[in-house]
């Protein structure tokens, strides 16, 4: 999170409020109590491995002042004042993983109310035949992780940050949308 940041605010329908923005440097909305909604994006990248899928998790650096050390989806962050769901979830990939995306790189697998502040809006990338020539700029992530979908709710419980530890929710969206697509 850089303190300089506007987040978009939504309305309670997931629609955004025109020229309406969170100041970052405030927190989140929920730790102030704060009726507030904001947007995140969220992008999971995924490839088909040695007969299975995997998907890619960063390891948080320790540098981060929110869950040092715990493993994170691919990529993700809110969503900027005035800014695209399809435009956030390209910039934070770029921003966090140094992975290049394009609009047409995107498969949309949920939206959903993530908390009582936050609506989260998942995509999936298809990373497979890709060179993992990742960077992490920004100093936020220390590690990348491939781990097989088999593995996945095993891998959250231990490793991943402790809002994920029990997001049943997203996995279960998450397994909905790769049974849709054939792919396990």
């Amino acid at each position: 999170m850089h303190s300089d940041e506007l987040w978009q605010l939504y309305y309670s329908n997931g629609e955004p409020i025109p020229g309406a923005g969170w100041e970052s440097a405030r927190d989140n909305p929920e730790k102030s109590g704060s009726d507030a909604i904001v947007g995140v994006a969220v992008v999971f990248l995924y490839r088909f491995h040695a007969g299975e899928i995997e998907f890619l998790w960063q390891k948080r650096s320790q540098n981060v002042s929110r869950f040092p050390g715990y493993y994170d989806i691919s990529a993700g962050g809110h969503i900027n004042l005035g800014e695209s769901l399809v435009e956030a979830a390209i910039r934070e990939t770029r921003e966090e993983i140094g992975a290049r995306i394009t609009p047409g790189d995107l498969q949309f697998v949920t939206m959903r109310p993530f908390n009582k502040n936050r609506f989260a809006w998942v995509w999936g990338v298809n990373w497979t035949d890709r060179k993992d020539d990742f960077e992490f700029n920004d100093h936020e992530v220390s590690e990348i992780k491939w781990v097989p979908y088999s593995k996945m709710r095993a891998f959250v419980k231990t490793e991943a940050k402790p809002p994920l530890q029990n997001d049943e929710l997203t996995f279960a969206a998450l397994d909905e949308w790769i049974k849709m697509h054939g792919n396990l």
